[in-house]
């Protein structure tokens, strides 16, 4: 992976590369952090995962674990997957094979002899693998018509750094970098104060020629960092590692009309990004500039559910949800590298910083019909405001910080809206048709747009505005006495706008995102 950096702001940019201590978390790591594939058994997906009323699988542990409390046999299941990437600006490193799901539920007969009262306690444990992030992006940025330049960002941010006499991050760092590195035969440590601050904008004034001599100190001024106009740039990024959840479950089943059920989740986060960013000036000099980002952690929340069927003597049911937020304590690392023309800078940042993040609530209400043994249909829908997720400091030393991070997430993040439609269809006893739907609206406001202050290190100026996700899902079935083997199929469609850079008169470079996944569960009850 690379990056390209330029001229004036080329060493602003290397000076927003050193001295990585501090916090990089934003609004666009935190919709991140959030967000969630359609995943789980095979029926749970081919259904577009619309069994919050219908319950009757191991996967309903992650939505509504009432779910369960429909099983009458326990149940094991094991599901496999692979990833395909379609054409368009957006590729998809496939997974390949996937374990994507892993789990068994026990059921227990309370033998109460009437209908009415405790009828079945369930308990169960399910591994899930909530979000891949395998992907690579490819994409030749647009619309910079020889006038736009991520430079200008970065110069903005290195002049406010100095101006504000801020040193740690931005417009500052050791002369040790520079060290023995000369430029037209001119020691580059020679431009460095003995605090490490950098003098000058750059070793060129607008005409190419050095204009400052080290030796004459007389002539060495602090002058405001500038950026320049690009013809052209290339950028490359890379995500990987997954964010898997083990969902431990209790239900209840009281009169075969009224199932309540609760989990417990427990998370494992593992992000890692890599970005690569090539710019060509239109005076010919160019920049590469590679960022990388790492995150882990671990978190838990709480899902409580209810199904209902309000008729007696009718299949039609609703389901309520609600989760709580996921606590996550996690533990970041990044850094950056800049090329500018033939010089090479870098500082690679192996600091580490703890911090807690919060996940919105989530809240769902389903419904759920069968006719005879043949045909069920289910439908649900699942809301969550984006914009309340929420950092927090671990010691308090960097509250102020974080505020101003949350405050900036409620203006660039909104509330999520998801819509689930499934049905199956059995034309024989053992055999299964699923087809669904799985629509998850945008999370981001219009206009939004990546912040990044000068207080801090954080370099990835590149954004993504990715609009609604639609999934389109089909699935067989087969069982055979107690075994049992389904097969899925989804779609996944989604478009965004990117942005190399934040300005507002740069118009995006439109991408388009689609995915094909392949699944199958094998599973045995018993």
């Amino acid at each position: 992976m690379y990056m390209n950096f330029f001229r004036k702001s080329f060493l602003c940019g290397g000076l927003s590369v050193m001295a990585l201590s501090a916090q990089a978390q934003d609004s666009y790591d935190a919709q991140t952090l959030t967000s969630s594939d359609l995943n789980g058994t095979s029926r749970f997906v081919a259904m577009g995962g619309a069994l919050g009323a219908l319950g009757g699988d191991i996967s309903v542990m992650s939505t509504n674990p009432a779910g369960t409390a429909m099983y009458r046999k326990s149940d094991a299941a094991i599901s496999l997957s692979g990833v395909f990437s379609g054409e368009g600006a957006m590729d998809h490193d496939g997974a390949r094979m996937s374990l994507d799901q892993g789990g068994v539920l026990i059921a227990f007969d309370m033998d109460n002899p009437t209908s009415e009262g405790l009828q079945f306690v369930n308990f169960g444990v399910n591994y899930q693998k909530k979000r891949n992030f395998l992907f690579n992006q490819l994409t030749d940025v647009q619309n910079l018509n020889g006038m736009f330049s991520q430079t200008f960002q970065i110069a903005d941010l290195c002049t406010d750094a100095w101006a504000n006499d801020y040193y740690g991050s931005l417009a500052d760092m050791s002369a040790s970098v520079f060290k023995g590195k000369r430029r037209d035969g001119i020691l580059l440590e020679n431009y460095y104060d003995k605090d490490g601050a950098l003098l000058g904008n750059s070793l060129f004034d607008n005409t190419g020629k050095h204009y400052l001599d080290p030796k004459d100190e007389d002539k060495v001024d602090y002058v405001e960092y500038q950026g320049i106009e690009a013809d052209n740039a290339y950028y490359e990024r890379a995500t990987y590692g997954s964010n898997v959840q083990a969902d431990i479950n209790l239900s209840f089943n009281v009169s075969d009309q009224f199932f309540f059920g609760a989990s417990v989740g427990i998370y494992n986060m593992d992000y890692n990004r890599e970005s690569f960013y090539q710019e060509v000036g239109t005076d010919g000099h160019f920049y590469d500039f590679t960022n990388w980002y790492k995150t882990t952690g671990d978190g838990f929340d709480v899902k409580l559910g209810l199904i209902c069927r309000p008729f007696e003597d009718s299949p039609f049911r609703f389901g309520l949800t609600v989760h709580t937020p996921v606590w996550y304590r996690m533990t970041d690392s990044n850094g950056s590298m800049l090329y500018l023309d033939d010089l090479y800078l870098t500082q690679l940042a192996n600091s580490e910083y703890d911090y807690d993040f919060r996940t919105p609530w989530k809240f769902g209400v389903s419904l759920g019909h069968t006719v005879g043994q043949n045909f069920a249909i289910g439908a649900e829908y699942e809301y969550q405001d984006l914009s309340t997720s929420k950092y927090t400091s671990i010691d308090g030393y960097d509250d102020s910080y974080f505020r101003n991070v949350n405050a900036i997430t409620k203006e660039t993040l909104k509330g999520q809206h998801t819509l689930k439609v499934g049905a199956e269809y059995k034309p024989v006893e053992e055999i299964s048709i699923r087809l669904g739907y799985n629509y998850v609206s945008s999370p981001f406001q219009d206009g939004a747009y990546r912040t990044i202050g000068y207080d801090g290190p954080y370099t990835e100026t590149d954004y993504t505005n990715w609009g609604d996700i639609n999934r389109f899902c089909f699935g067989l079935g087969y069982r055979y006495k107690s075994g049992y083997v389904d097969l899925a199929y989804q779609y996944q469609m989604q478009k965004g706008d990117f942005y190399a850079f934040d300005d507002v008169d740069l118009k995006p470079t439109k991408l388009d995102c689609d995915r094909s996944q392949l699944m199958a569960t094998f599973g045995f009850r018993f």
